[in-house]
């Protein structure tokens, strides 16, 4: 009798690990559609970039380069 249970219910267990398997791979779909989504929305910032400043040169505008730093510290 019990291997008329089995025979009888294994399909069923079968049937319900397809299934799980199923479900977890939509959500899997789903997380890297969101990932997506969220690097579109938030893209990566930009690494400030480091400019090679020679405070010796006669023609070094202090005042810009004050307020060039002021403004990207602004934004």
């Amino acid at each position: 009798m019990s291997t008329l249970n089995v025979s009888i219910g294994a399909p069923f267990v079968e049937g319900e690990k397809k299934q799980e398997l199923y479900d977890y791979q939509q959500k899997l779909k789903l997380v890297e559609a969101a990932k997506a989504e969220y690097r579109k929305l938030n893209p990566p910032k930009q690494a400030a970039s480091t400019e090679a400043v020679n405070l010796d040169d006669p023609e070094f505008d202090f005042g810009k380069f004050i307020l060039g730093a002021v403004e990207k510290l602004g934004s």
